[in-house]
């Protein structure tokens, strides 16, 4: 009576771990093509809204530096000299400073870089658990906070379209982001952007992680069990 029920015990235990996988699968699909972490480091030093430094912590074979500077692929922050620059370089500062980033680097130039030598990213931020989200990618955010327009280059393996941004910029807007005050305001289009989509995207990684760490220990717990 005893080996039975052990035996019914551990079929349970297989059922629910089937369970659990499909339903891993059916509610957690994997992302896109996109390469979240063929690289990551910390941010260093911002030099303007769409170019910043990264020392590298995981490299692939484009990364020639221990510290790199990053273009963001697809967008174009007002340059320094003009009004809006500072606004722009602050925004990417107060959000990526000292922060760890994983970068997607572009497979179709050469290795990865542009003309200045600065390799070409979209650029992904990192999550609760130190994993990168997937979306909004942060090239996405700078335009959608107006800190950025969107400017599709054709000689890059990107097409910002795939980001699914709901603003698309034709000109540096004048009215659709509030001016920074120093750090303390990040304007409403960014704490819009936070509140509907971030925020919830970010709840989503924390329920897979959460998902991942279960499944480690269900593994364990049938290790554990003498057939």
């Amino acid at each position: 009576m005893k080996s039975s029920g052990s035996t019914c015990d551990i079929g349970a235990i297989a059922k629910f771990a089937g369970i659990l996988l499909f339903s891993s699968i059916i509610i957690f699909p994997t992302i896109g093509h996109a390469s979240l972490d063929e690289a990551y480091g910390i941010v260093t030093n911002v030099v303007d809204g769409d170019t910043f430094d990264v020392t590298i912590e995981k490299a692939n074979e484009k990364v020639a530096y221990r510290v790199e500077r990053v273009r963001l692929a697809d967008v174009d922050s007002p340059e320094m000299e003009s009004e809006k620059g500072p606004d722009a370089r602050d925004f990417t500062y107060a959000v990526l400073m000292n922060k760890r980033v994983f970068l997607d680097i572009d497979d179709l130039s050469e290795n990865g870089r542009d003309s200045y030598g600065r390799i070409i990213c979209v650029a992904y931020l990192s999550g609760f658990y130190g994993q990168p989200i997937a979306a909004p990618n942060f090239n996405r955010l700078l335009v959608d906070s107006g800190f950025a327009r969107r400017d599709n280059f054709t000689n890059n393996e990107f097409d910002p379209s795939d980001w699914k941004s709901e603003v698309d910029h034709q000109t540096y807007p004048q009215t659709t982001a509030e001016p920074l005050q120093g750090l303390g305001s990040l304007g409403s289009d960014l704490k819009k952007n936070f509140t509907e989509d971030l925020l919830p995207r970010l709840s989503e990684s924390a329920g897979r992680e959460l998902e991942k760490a279960a499944a480690e220990s269900l593994d364990w717990l049938k290790g554990q069990i003498k057939i």
